[in-house]
């Protein structure tokens, strides 16, 4: 046999072979049988829900306002004269007790006015006096002519009634103008009207005032004001205060800086326009003691403050976490079916991180409060609870027996 010919048949040897070989495989995938499938349980989308109950709720109405004197006043003297002396306390931000004095103008000749009318009321005196004893002569003598025929008036004039009526009356406009001027004595110094602090002041040592001065501007510190601006709808939310009844308590917030100055007050009255701001209502509350114990931050006249007032509690409500509120007035519920829900509800009143539902909801509903991307009425939900029950094996037969 030639090497040409021993060649062909090793090359023909070879393709038999690689021939044989993917016949043999392809009968092996032909004839191979499929592996069982086991059916993926269909999965919902994981959510996080909470369960609601409805129940009585007292509510706080939140607000902002402004910290405004509940007194103020622009002190003036009513006599006048050159400022003698003045309280170092007159200086703004200075604080006077009620009845403690602020200044003193010159007394010198109020005091030499005083003496004057004295003198005067011990003249009428002594007039009136002499007039007594001058109208018992009269009377002597006109009893010592016996019976006369005299008119009323004759006999009034013979026996100088007149006269003693003119000394009493002249007595007493000098008994008058006595008080007047002792009363203008004491005006020279001029006191605080009230428990006050000195906003401005407007006098020195030594300057000429009169009764048209303005000597300070004086707030009352035993209380302050809040003008809290309200919606007009939650007026019937709030009690003002009356004879019979106090008014809403409310909660008094100041933040500055990292520290917050809190006071507790009372509303006391309606203000009778609305917001120049906008169209809101406005209502008053009195605050007690603004300016703290010592130590304290004072609440600070002008102040932005929060104010939380108690409104009326509302009943049969459901509090539902704003994150659970979708578009405004819409809430996701889980049933029992564990499928979704898109329901509309009625909110009754808001607060900062809550709302209060009134319609829409019932007890014991799953309310969802985490994220959907693709919200779906009647899409499958599922919760970390549900997954991680299902994943729990059941025990075998004997490690259940073997429990204790």
């Amino acid at each position: 046999m030639s090497k040409r010919t021993q060649r062909r048949l090793k090359w023909a040897l070879s393709i038999g072979v690689v021939v044989a070989s993917i016949a043999f495989a392809a009968v092996f995938i032909i004839t191979k049988e499929d592996p069982p499938r086991a059916e993926k349980p269909l999965e919902g989308t994981l959510v996080e829900v909470i369960q609601i109950g409805t129940s009585r709720h007292d509510v706080d109405l939140y607000a902002k306002g402004t910290v405004v004197p509940a007194m103020e006043i622009l002190l003036q003297p009513e006599v006048g004269g050159r400022v003698v002396w003045q309280s170092s306390e007159l200086v703004p931000g200075g604080r006077f007790k009620k009845d403690q004095p602020i200044l003193k103008v010159d007394a010198r000749d109020y005091q030499l006015t005083v003496e004057s009318f004295r003198s005067q009321v011990r003249r009428a005196r002594l007039d009136l006096t002499l007039e007594r004893r001058r109208g018992e002569v009269a009377k002597r003598e006109w009893n010592s002519f016996g019976e006369i025929d005299a008119t009323d008036e004759q006999r009034a004039l013979a026996q100088r009634e007149p006269q003693l009526e003119a000394s009493r009356l002249a007595l007493k406009a000098a008994e008058s103008s006595l008080k007047k001027a002792e009363l203008d004595l004491k005006r020279t110094t001029l006191r605080a009207p009230f428990n006050a602090m000195v906003v401005t002041e407007n006098v020195d040592l030594g300057q000429l005032i009169s009764s048209q001065t303005t000597v300070a501007r004086l707030v009352g510190t035993d209380e302050y004001h809040v003008q809290v601006s309200v919606p007009v709808s939650a007026l019937k939310t709030i009690r003002i205060r009356t004879e019979d009844e106090p008014g809403s308590r409310a909660k008094v917030v100041q933040r500055v800086g990292q520290e917050t100055i809190e006071r507790r007050g009372e509303v006391i009255r309606q203000l009778p326009d609305l917001d120049p701001g906008g169209a809101m209502a406005r209502v008053l509350v009195r605050i007690e003691n603004p300016l703290g114990e010592k130590g304290d931050l004072p609440l600070l006249l002008g102040s932005f403050v929060d104010v939380a007032t108690a409104a009326q509690p509302i009943d049969d409500a459901i509090r539902v976490p704003r994150v659970a509120l979708r578009n405004g007035r819409n809430v996701y519920v889980m049933n029992d079916r564990n499928l979704l829900e898109i329901r509309e509800v009625q909110i009754a009143w808001t607060e900062p991180d809550a709302v209060l539902v009134t319609a829409g909801l019932e007890p014991n509903d799953r309310v969802v409060i985490s994220r959907i991307a693709t919200p779906i009425p009647n899409m499958l939900l599922r919760t970390a609870e549900d997954t991680s029950s299902a994943n729990d094996p059941e025990p075998s037969e004997p490690a259940a027996q073997a429990t204790p």
